[in-house]
């Protein structure tokens, strides 16, 4: 059987050996990552180390009707079980099953267009006023650089462009449930990162740039059918595996302090279990002095989720 690739009618490999080998080979490079010949013959002998995690995965990756796709927006995803994935403490076996529930789900439930705008990183699912007048915009997108800590992100840029707030995660089926789990926060790494979240509050009526994607993550939690959501702690982050030893100084999120603030409570696993519901305070239990602010603040969280639900088609 041939593959033909749906941009440049090229034969993909129809199985996982020989997407293996093309790979390995050279002969099919879906990211500039697949020239570097060290990096290819790491991928083949750590293949070799895990044959049955690796061709779950490759053949998971060419039965796939988006194959190619995936690869471009995911270009170590045929690797990706080769090292720690999602959390410090996630079984091999798992992370296989994480990953092909997720893009299995994701295939399913978004449309053909919204399904490959999120591949190619341009999928908007809202884009909204903010207090100064600026545009601020959520993107869903399947960012291959934030790729140990899930599959998919949901990303919060200013009116420049500026990433204010990306939360990385991953669907999967856990203890039966459709869930989500969360494996990473970022906020801006600039120099001014403290003034850009200061100026970004002010315009989003008081919201915390990582208080709004949290939200927005529940609305699309909510959209997708979710039933249990999960978050990794400052202990079970994928960076505090051995292997990441060095990347540990990049950790700057307190995720315990974050998530504990959101409601979240910390199971026996080392996870955050979060509510997959939103609360908010009722605008009579709210001093009055501060109760047209809340207001705006309810108000654009109901624009946000009302223009989420209609780019996920829900």
């Amino acid at each position: 059987m041939q593959i033909l690739s749906d941009n440049n009618n090229t034969i993909l490999p129809a199985t996982p050996w020989k997407l293996c080998l093309s790979l390995f080979k050279g002969k099919y490079t879906p990211h500039e990552l697949w020239r570097v010949k060290t990096f290819r013959h790491k991928f083949m002998l750590r293949s070799l180390v895990m044959p049955f995690s690796t061709h779950k995965l490759l053949k998971f990756i060419t039965t796939h009707p988006s194959y190619e796709k995936i690869l471009h927006a995911q270009p170590r995803l045929p690797c990706r079980l080769h090292r720690p994935y999602l959390t410090n403490r996630l079984s091999r076996h798992d992370g296989a099953e994480a990953i092909i529930y997720h893009y299995n789900m994701m295939h399913k439930m978004l449309d053909t267009d919204a399904f490959s705008q999120h591949l190619d990183n341009r999928f908007r699912v809202a884009e909204f006023e903010v207090k100064s007048g600026d545009i601020y915009d959520l993107s869903f997108i399947a960012a291959h650089r934030l790729d140990r800590e899930g599959e998919a992100s949901l990303i919060l840029h200013d009116a420049d462009g500026e990433m204010l707030c990306e939360i990385t995660f991953v669907l999967c089926e856990r203890a039966g449930k459709k869930s989500l789990i969360i494996g990473g926060m970022q906020g801006p790494n600039s120099e001014n990162a403290q003034q850009k979240v200061h100026v970004a509050t002010k315009n989003l009526y008081g919201i915390f740039p990582k208080k709004l994607v949290y939200e927005a993550l529940i609305v699309m939690a909510r959209i997708f059918n979710v039933e249990s959501i999960a978050a990794v702690s400052n202990e079970t982050h994928v960076y505090q595996s051995l292997r990441y030893h060095n990347r540990q100084k990049r950790m700057h999120a307190d995720y315990n302090s974050f998530w504990e603030m959101m409601g979240g409570v910390l199971n026996g696993e080392g996870y955050y279990e979060l509510a997959c519901e939103s609360s908010r305070k009722t605008i009579e239990s709210i001093v009055s002095k501060k109760r047209a602010e809340y207001r705006r603040r309810y108000d654009l969280l109901d624009d946000i989720a009302m223009k989420m639900r209609k780019a996920l088609g829900a």
